[in-house]
């Protein structure tokens, strides 16, 4: 649930079980934190580049041979 969390795809439900597990929970505190700054890096890290046409393409066509 913590990853949902993280990823923005938590619903209010969810999100309202992890403020009150956060209140509580100390393991639960730090895998949050944890969570956090391991997406945050992983995002600064990453670096976007675009797919070459053809590629994009061959693999359409892959995808389309197996349906």
């Amino acid at each position: 649930m913590i990853q949902l969390i993280v990823d923005g795809e938590a619903t209010e439900q969810q999100l309202a079980r992890l403020k009150d597990n956060l209140e509580t929970c100390r393991p639960c505190i730090e895998m949050y934190h944890l969570e956090r700054e391991v997406k945050e890096l992983l995002t600064k890290r990453m670096e976007k580049k675009c797919c070459p046409d053809q590629l994009i393409a061959t693999i359409k066509s892959k995808i389309l041979t197996f349906s």
